[in-house]
């Protein structure tokens, strides 16, 4: 079962990672060069993916809480981006959250508090989401939601690749923006 999770998980992680290169190439065909980039970008991910390391590290119940972190990174993110804009927003959740885990002196709650900071900034990336794109705080508490059980299933994958937090959140946000447009 496990092993059946972590391949949905590399292969959720492969198909929004191309699905986001390959939005660029057919928003730009008419621009060969750029075409030609994306093409090579497309082979080398390719590579990566193919080449890259694979840990092993079973899921807990409690690990289920890092979707409550993400969503609750996206909130924060949210209200302080419709005030001061997207950078400054995920800029200043990510930056508290990083200090959490200085809080928590429980050896028993240590291993999921080393984990919020990183969940809660994946949250964050959610959170910058247009508000035009992002019509309400419903909107992003599905994304975040949905965000969240992404990181969930890619724990186990390219850990230490820089990329992976913001490839989850456009993961997120895109899937709730396609289900709403489906549902309404």
């Amino acid at each position: 079962m496990n092993r059946m999770v972590r391949r949905l998980a590399f292969f959720l992680f492969l198909f929004l990672q191309f699905s986001f290169l390959f939005s660029i190439l057919f928003e730009k065909l008419e621009t060969p060069f750029l075409v030609g980039i994306i093409l090579v970008l497309s082979g080398l991910l390719s590579f990566a993916y193919y080449q890259s390391p694979r840990s092993e590290e079973r899921f807990f119940i409690k690990d289920s809480f890092l979707i409550l972190f993400v969503v609750s990174g996206a909130i924060i993110s949210y209200l302080i981006n419709l005030k001061m804009g997207p950078v400054i927003a995920a800029g200043a959740t990510g930056t508290v959250a990083s200090f959490i885990p200085s809080f928590i002196k429980s050896e028993k709650r240590k291993g999921l508090v080393k984990e919020v900071p990183t969940a809660v900034y994946c949250g964050a990336f959610v959170g910058m989401t247009a508000p035009a794109v992002a019509g309400n705080l419903h909107f992003i508490i599905f994304a975040g939601f949905i965000a969240g059980t992404f990181l969930l299933l890619a724990k186990n994958i390219f850990n230490g690749f820089g990329g992976k937090l913001g490839t989850i959140a456009f993961g997120g946000v895109a899937l709730a923006s396609a289900v709403i447009y489906w549902i309404f």
